[in-house]
């Protein structure tokens, strides 16, 4: 019989081949999955350990100056134990910066150094056995709780160092000369000096921090004033003593200082305290402290401004809750809503009464970048805080902010201005001030002028022409798995010919800053401003159409994360056609560049580069073919 090979099964032999090729694939996926594993368990221990570090570093800056001391502890994250070291060194200036052991140190020493040098070492075993560790390192200057922080102070009794001013840039810092006198060799300068607030979301709540600085030429010395201002859910614990009136500015030998009486702890003042432990921590503090009474009251010195006859019999504001959507009083036993707003005093965040907020503009940013715009919106500053101190009218709203553009993206601005409550002497010498024509009178007013571009709400009237973003404030909250938890506002893109209103809105009080929803009827009116922007009919002198070439640029950092905000600078967007010019901007906090390439003609072909030393892009290049839309990419820098 002939057998039939077809019909033949496989030998002992071929079985034996075909198990040890099975074998050979499933080791090596093996060692790959475990390859895996360890690197993302790698990256998860180093963040864990870097959150640590930064933990204790912001456990230093809360600690009183004189206490800050060397030390270690041991901190348990997900079932591993983390061994945290940290080092503190005195710096003392005199004409350098010196150490203990180093020559030309002041004699005698002052009781404390001008600045603490802070290194954090973590240390952990890694999953597969090896040692692992990472360094934080940071300096903590002396703060005098006097002057509510003095950046530069002298180490008697040699003369402190001299700072440099470096103007913030605009759109983002605006700088207010705080005189008249524009021949002025010498004076003051204010400016928000972080770009855009930062915002870290807890739970439902939100956090926002920002500075403001004020330049001294004559003295070449700077002030920081750091605020936070949070918002909470908050229930009352009943009347006690352990509760704090705010802080506030007064009129001192004619300078802006911390007023010595405020800031007392109070008897027989109604506490609060957080409803749940899913908030910011400063919220205990909010919720305990943020109550008047009958002896603020009378003093002019209470949290939040509110009609006599709506008070309560002890003097304290009324507090509010939602029901359906509607502001209800809260009763003793309800839990109500709450935002406040405090100051870093002495290395502390000290509570502050409520924001007052006074006006808002939105401009293009291109407006403010001009010297000529900058310079009109800085006397609209100072003009209507002149119509708010004495009483008169306030200004008309800035002109010529209305824009013509091509089709495209373009980022829109919102400001808002700030203005403290006075006690009556201090109101009263800033009017003098002004009836005696003295230049520097602004010097001596509680202001503020902060980019509310991120925190206030945007609409477009005609989005088929040009719409605007409004997203959801967010934060970078998942930096493993979440690289972009940013969002946008006030970013208009352009698509078609006609014109439409952007228009900026905010409420009053804490939720201006807080972009939140009011939680008291006197914060329930909104601010606004807006603007024209018109699009040409997307063609040029020649009849061709225009687009748009328009763009993220996210970027990751050597270790993987998401990049700070310096380091989105200088990139550099160029075309291989010399008529077709690209712009790159980094608006804001949120975690990406924009790129935009707009009035380019229909029908063109060209390949858009991206540079920057030390970085390399993904894509490379963007190649465009016959263009005959709008188009939006992204591209994704990361660092070498």
């Amino acid at each position: 019989m002939i057998s039939d090979r077809r019909t033949r099964g496989f030998t002992f032999v071929e079985l034996l081949v075909a198990l040890l090729i099975i074998a050979v694939g499933v080791a090596g996926l093996v060692s790959l999955q475990r390859t895996f594993i360890q690197s993302s368990t790698r990256a998860a221990e180093r963040t864990a350990a870097l959150e640590i570090a930064q933990q204790q570093l912001e456990q230093l800056r809360f600690t009183e100056y004189a206490n800050i001391s060397s030390g270690s502890t041991t901190v348990s994250r997900d079932n591993k134990n983390y061994t945290l070291n940290w080092q503190v060194d005195p710096y003392y200036y005199a004409d350098a910066w010196l150490t203990t052991g180093d020559t030309g140190l002041p004699d005698p020493l002052p009781a404390q150094p001008d600045s603490k040098a802070i290194t954090i070492d973590v240390d952990w075993v890694a999953r597969g056995g090896e040692g692992q560790s990472l360094l934080l390192e940071a300096w903590l200057s002396r703060i005098t709780a006097r002057d509510g922080g003095l950046v530069v102070t002298s180490p008697a009794p040699r003369p402190g160092p001299k700072v440099v001013y470096n103007p913030g840039a605009a759109p983002e810092v605006i700088a207010v000369k705080l005189t008249d006198d524009d021949s002025a060799v010498a004076y003051q300068i204010k400016e928000t000096t972080k770009p855009t607030p930062q915002v870290e979301r807890r739970g439902d709540k939100l956090q926002v921090t920002f500075n403001t600085v004020t330049y001294d030429e004559a003295t070449q010395t700077q002030r920081v004033e750091d605020f936070v201002t949070v918002n909470c859910s908050c229930r009352f614990t009943g009347i006690g003593n352990e509760g704090f009136e705010p802080n506030r500015l007064i009129l001192q030998d004619g300078r802006l200082a911390l007023d010595p009486q405020a800031g007392e702890q109070l008897d027989n003042k109604m506490q609060g305290e957080p409803a749940d432990g899913d908030q910011p921590v400063l919220c205990a503090q909010c919720c305990r402290d943020h109550h008047d009474n009958n002896e603020m009251v009378n003093a002019g010195l209470v949290y939040r401004q509110e009609a006599l006859s709506d008070r309560l019999p002890s003097g304290d504001h009324r507090h509010f809750r939602y029901d359906n959507g509607q502001l209800v009083q809260a009763a003793l036993t309800d839990v109500y809503q709450e935002s406040c707003r405090m100051r870093r005093i002495g290395g502390y965040y000290a509570m502050y009464p409520d924001w007052q907020f006074r006006a808002l503009t939105a401009t293009s940013a291109d407006y403010l970048i001009d010297s000529a715009g900058a310079a009109a919106y800085t006397d609209y500053v100072r003009d209507v805080v002149r119509a708010l101190v004495t009483g008169g009218s306030m200004p008309a709203p800035l002109a010529d902010r209305d824009m013509t553009v091509l089709p495209g993206a373009y980022q829109l601005i919102g400001r808002g201005i700030y203005l403290d409550d006075m006690t009556p002497d201090h109101l009263q010498a800033v009017q003098t001030a002004i009836i005696n024509n003295e230049p520097d009178w602004l010097a001596k007013v509680p202001f503020y002028e902060v980019n509310l571009t991120l925190l206030a709400d945007w609409s477009a009237s005609q989005p088929a022409v040009a719409e605007v973003t409004n997203e959801p404030i967010q934060t970078l909250v998942d930096p493993i798995n979440d690289f972009y938890g940013t969002y946008s506002r006030g970013r208009v893109n352009a698509t078609s010919g006609g014109e439409s209103v952007m228009t900026i809105t905010a409420r009053e009080g804490n939720a201006s800053v807080l972009g939140s929803i009011s939680i008291h009827p006197d914060e329930m009116a909104d601010l606004t401003s807006s603007l024209t922007v018109t699009v040409d009919d997307d063609s040029n002198s020649n009849g061709t159409t225009l687009y748009s070439v328009t763009g993220e640029v996210n970027c990751l950092d050597i270790y993987q994360q998401a990049c700070k905000q310096n380091q989105y600078k200088d990139v550099q967007v160029t075309t291989s056609n010399l008529n077709v010019t690209c712009s790159y901007s980094k608006q804001g906090s949120a975690d990406t560049g924009n790129f935009a390439c707009n009035g380019v003609p229909a029908g063109t072909n060209l390949d858009i580069y991206f540079s920057k030393p030390g970085f390399t892009f993904n894509p490379s290049v963007i190649q465009v073919t016959n263009l005959s839309s709008n188009e939006t990419h992204s591209v994704l820098m990361t660092e070498n």
